[in-house]
């Protein structure tokens, strides 16, 4: 039952909620500060990318550190490690320390995000997994959300925003460390290789690194944009949260569309959005009310590929398949997201702030043309082998990938049982 989980994972889900407020609101923090400090645009994509290239390192090896010491010590360990980055970043304003902090803060929200999801996967039966991930996707999104928010209480000029990014993520600690939980047993998985993925769904994984990229863009140099468009620190704040929530509120939608045509089609549809309204955001003026307005609706097509791309690639698979696709699936998605900052960091150097916008439409519409090429070369997956569409963050680590696959095979033996 649902609700006999819950009893039992709140305070992960609580927890969880405060990491995400913390993590929301230090990413927007750090790159606009290093932007108020005088960093030039590629130091501060080069500091933004070391969070990607820390968290696919922790989604990496956190699994042995859980099966040496547990759990709740890992997670501990990490969330306290992430906490005194931040207020390392307070002490030494400096472009080198910072890179290395947030490459330190990747590998430790990719380690409590392991913990999480590996815990919650385990105490998740075949009945309540689906809806007990949309609840983790959720509580994600909506601290993510609210992180971006939280940007605005105070002078980020000062230190005020850093320690109650420190506090949020301490606080996390709590829920879980007073509460009685028993642990789940970690087991070691088997990775499927990068060039069996490859061959198996193209699009997949190319749609998986192509919108990983673009979304390492806007949560990691988004907030320089902002500033150096002449935005108020109200107006950065919104800007960066109505990206989000109009992107994680368009999942459901577009995730039923996706379950009853070929989910190409709707990726391809997603990025035509995508990149037409890069090019009118362009011609704006980036501190109109409408101009945020347009960007969320950016989010709502943007941020959805994601989630897409991880179910069509399921949809290639066999079930025996797709756990082990997971951990190769977040090795693509990592590498895009590390990609994005540096490159744009580079560009609006070279080129300027419009850069951004140019970015964002170019790599839309480099995907749209390249699964449209696709589409012409392979056939669609008939509707009845089709996975059922799982919300997803992209933020999220092999762990999560292998609970959507273990639902959508599930689903799939049910399927053929009830044949």
């Amino acid at each position: 039952m649902l609700s006999n989980v819950l009893k039992t994972t709140w305070p992960l889900f609580l927890g969880l909620a405060f990491l995400m407020l913390g993590n929301g609101l230090q990413g927007t923090l750090v790159s606009w500060r290093a932007n108020f400090e005088g960093f030039s645009s590629s130091t501060t994509g080069w500091i933004m990318t070391a969070f990607y290239i820390g968290f696919l390192a922790g989604s990496m090896y956190t699994g042995k550190l859980i099966r040496e010491v547990g759990h709740i010590r890992v997670f501990a360990a990490l969330a306290s490690l992430a906490s005194t980055a931040v207020l390392v970043q307070i002490l030494f304003i400096d472009p080198f320390a910072w890179l290395v902090m947030r490459l330190v803060t990747g590998f430790c929200f990719a380690g409590v995000y392991v913990v999480v999801e590996s815990w919650l996967n385990a105490r998740s039966d075949n009945e309540s997994r689906g809806r007990i991930l949309s609840i983790y996707m959720i509580v994600s999104y909506a601290g993510l959300a609210g992180g971006q928010l939280l940007f605005k209480v105070a002078d980020p000029t000062s230190v005020s925003l850093f320690l109650l990014s420190s506090i949020l993520l301490s606080i996390a600690l709590i829920p879980l460390l007073i509460s009685r939980v028993t642990a789940p047993i970690e087991e070691e998985s088997e990775n499927m290789s990068v060039i069996q993925l490859i061959k198996i769904s193209p699009t997949g994984v190319m749609s998986m690194t192509l919108t990983s990229m673009a979304t390492g863009v806007v949560l990691g140099m988004g907030a320089v944009y902002a500033a150096n468009s002449g935005m108020s620190i109200s107006q950065t704040a919104v800007f960066m949260s109505v990206f989000i929530a109009m992107g994680a509120l368009a999942q459901w939608p577009v995730g039923w569309v996706s379950d009853n045509f070929d989910r190409r089609l709707v990726i391809f549809g997603l990025c035509v959005v995508a990149s037409c309204l890069s090019v009118i955001l362009y011609q704006m003026d980036p501190k109109s009310t409408y101009f945020v307005m347009l960007f969320g609706l950016f989010g709502a097509a943007a941020l959805p590929i994601y989630s897409l791309s991880v179910a069509h690639t399921n949809d290639r698979l066999k079930p025996q398949q797709m756990t082990s696709a997971s951990s190769t699936m977040v090795l693509f998605s990592g590498i895009g997201a590390a990609a994005g900052p540096i490159t744009v960091g580079y560009l609006l150097n070279a080129y300027g702030n419009s850069m951004f916008l140019v970015y964002l439409g170019g790599i839309h519409f480099i995907l749209g043309a390249a699964v449209l090429y696709q589409i012409s070369q392979r056939k669609a997956v008939p509707d009845e082998f089709q996975v059922d569409h799982q919300l997803m963050s992209s933020r999220v680590t092999a762990i999560a990938l292998e609970a959507v696959a273990l639902d959508a095979e599930e689903s799939w033996k049910a399927d053929e049982e009830a044949k």
